[in-house]
């Protein structure tokens, strides 16, 4: 099977445009084993998992955050980079003083997911909402702009 080079101006397009929003989005896997990469920094075991979806008007995040209200979870945005981070406390009602622990799997954890946003997404417009412990992010996308026409500039000399 021979390779065939596309130099066809549509697909190299095409091509680049599928790899920056591959890279934008970000790797789920903290290893990076696709393009682009996401930080995921989690104490404990938990790493809070996503789905990342786009359709034709937005970015949607939808991330599982069992046990946590939206008072336990934090949204920023900076330089392009959106950052889900959170934590879980335990508390253990230890009211009576005979009673015994006989086990214990629940844990306090923390963690945190970052993602660098797409060219054309509308930071200004970024929502999120909380729903039986499911967080939905949904970042909108801007209108196309119009790619610049190429300019030709006058050669002058002798």
């Amino acid at each position: 099977m021979a390779l065939t080079l596309f130099n066809d101006p549509f697909v190299m397009d095409m091509d680049r445009t599928m790899t920056r929003m591959l890279n934008s989005l970000g790797a789920i896997s903290p290893a990076g084993s696709r393009p682009g990469a996401s930080r995921n920094h989690a104490s404990g075991s938990f790493a809070m998992p996503m789905d990342i979806v786009e359709t034709s008007s937005a970015y949607e995040l939808t991330a599982d955050t069992p046990g946590m209200s939206p008072d336990d979870l934090k949204v920023e945005l900076h330089e392009g980079v959106i950052t889900l981070s959170g934590s879980r406390k335990i508390v253990r009602d230890d009211k009576d003083p005979a009673g015994k622990v006989w086990r214990s799997e629940r844990s306090s954890y923390s963690f945190s997911r970052s993602f660098v946003l797409p060219d054309n997404a509308d930071a200004d417009a970024i929502s999120a909402s909380m729903d039986r412990g499911v967080l939905k992010l949904t970042v909108p996308k801007k209108e196309p702009q119009p790619k610049p026409q190429p300019k030709r500039i006058a050669v002058t000399g002798a």
